[in-house]
């Protein structure tokens, strides 16, 4: 680990201790909010990721399932936001506060990937955008993410090898 570098995810007793600095609470405090309208449309393409079709093939039996279980999906997205909302100024997770931080830093991801095109342009291609281009932030802020989920997994990861959850 390079010097003066702080994880932002540490295993501690039997819970991930979470301690982001100021600047990456104001950062993540912002996105969570706009991750909520997002979820909250469900109209936006960038949602695709978050909500692939179950039967491409099968126009009714797809609309019985969204019928199902969007409502609960969206239930659960909601409360994961709430619950990194909760402790982005620093808090212990147990499992289910695991569960959240995972699931409302994967769906970031996949939102930007999405609005990136990460698939369609590859990973490795946004690695050599120019200075220039308008997706620089966005590509940085998806690394970040990214970053950040590395450093949850790893902490989670540690816990369970020592007999944790």
């Amino acid at each position: 680990m390079p010097a003066g570098f702080r994880p932002r995810f540490r295993w501690k007793g039997d819970q991930v201790i979470v301690d982001l600095p100021d600047d990456e609470q104001q950062i993540l405090a912002h996105v969570l909010v706009q991750l909520r309208e997002l979820v909250m449309g469900e109209t936006d393409p960038v949602l695709r990721r978050l909500r692939p079709t179950a039967r491409p093939d099968d126009d009714e039996a797809e609309t019985a399932y969204r019928e199902m279980v969007d409502n609960d999906l969206l239930r659960s997205r909601l409360e994961a936001i709430e619950t990194v909302e909760a402790g982005i100024g620093g808090t212990a997770l147990d499992d289910e506060g695991i569960s959240a931080w995972l699931h409302s830093l994967n769906a970031l991801r996949l939102v930007l990937g999405e609005r990136l095109d990460v698939d369609i342009i590859g990973h490795d291609a946004l690695q050599d955008l120019p200075d220039t281009d308008d997706r620089v932030g966005v590509f940085a802020l998806y690394e970040w993410l990214g970053w950040l989920l590395e450093q949850l997994v790893a902490a989670a990861t540690k816990g369970m090898a020592r007999g944790g959850h």
